[in-house]
């Protein structure tokens, strides 16, 4: 099992395009992603949003909200794939895709399927 640790929502890049991680000590994680993302952004998300999934435990909850996500290019799609690829490996006990717009959902449900993970995050419309 491993610690929970505190997190402050943490969140980076701008109106355009960003991301923003809030935990806790119960363990759940949720990520609410927006816009497109610039190299900053993707790089910032590519080390946050996995350390964060690292803090998931066995009875959390993790949410990725993409209500207002964007597409991402190929630097953006790997950096979720890292996401993808940690929760792969952690124990928690749900997982949820807030819905956005339907190419996005597309394009996350192919990373889903490429990093093995499909099975253990549902979208739905709401938390």
């Amino acid at each position: 099992m491993r610690a929970a640790s505190t997190h402050s929502p943490t969140g980076v890049g701008s109106d355009a395009g960003g991301f923003r991680i809030v935990g806790g000590t119960d363990g759940n994680v949720r990520i609410a992603a927006w816009g497109y993302w610039p190299a900053e952004v993707i790089s910032a998300f590519g080390v946050q949003a996995p350390a964060a999934a690292h803090t998931l435990v066995p009875l959390s909850l993790f949410v990725f909200d993409s209500t207002d996500f964007k597409p991402q290019g190929a630097e953006g799609q790997e950096a979720i794939r890292m996401l993808f690829r940690e929760l792969a490996r952690v124990p928690f006990a749900k997982g949820l895709i807030i819905k956005g717009n339907a190419m996005t959902c597309m394009q996350l449900a192919r990373l889903l399927r490429e990093c093995s993970v499909e099975g253990r995050l549902e979208f739905t419309d709401a938390e």
